[in-house]
Parts: C-alpha cells; sequence; structure tokens
C-alpha cells in the first residue's frame, strides 16, 4: 500500500465514521419529529368529542391544538436542517 493509498483509505474511514454519527443523531431526530406531526396533526382531525376525552382541560386542548399550525409550517428539510445543527453545537460546546 503506498502513501495515496493509505492517505485515501483513512479520507474513507474518516468519512464513514462522520456519515454513521450523523445518519445516527438525524434519525433520531427525524423520528421525534415525525411523532410530533403526526399526533399534532391526528389530534386536530378528531371530532371535538375524542378531543375532550383525551385532554381534559379547554386550555391544554387549545395549547396543543396551537402548536399544529407551527409544526406543519416547518417542512421535513427545514426541521432536519435545524437538527443538524444541533449536535454540530453540542460536540463543540464539550471539547
Amino acid at each position: 500500500m503506498g502513501y495515496r493509498d493509505g492517505i485515501s483509505a483513512g479520507k474513507e474511514a474518516s468519512g464513514q465514521e462522520g456519515f454513521n454519527i450523523g445518519f445516527k443523531q438525524s434519525a433520531s431526530s427525524a423520528y421525534k419529529w415525525g411523532i410530533v406531526r403526526g399526533i399534532t396533526s391526528a389530534f386536530v382531525s378528531l371530532p371535538d368529542q375524542f378531543k375532550e376525552k383525551l385532554v381534559k382541560k379547554l386550555e391544554d386542548r387549545g395549547r396543543f391544538q396551537s402548536i399544529y399550525k407551527p409544526v406543519q409550517e416547518i417542512s421535513t428539510d427545514d426541521a432536519l436542517g435545524m437538527s443538524h445543527f444541533q449536535p454540530l453545537q453540542e460536540n463543540t460546546q464539550s471539547h
């Protein structure tokens, strides 16, 4: 194995490790974001009598329902972009 081959192999290994870490962090964030979007969408689409059974206080139902629109206005790409920077900031602050 020559010098260039060693450099290439090192870059590939480093790139793969970075990809694996980034994928693990973004998959978790994307999963959580999907849960929030799904729950808010389902809640808003329910008839009022079911909403009342799920969330007893009118004030809490209003709060829950009020997050639907802002959550839906953020695209999936934007949500992933926001989650992309958070792990980077956490990593730089811990070093």
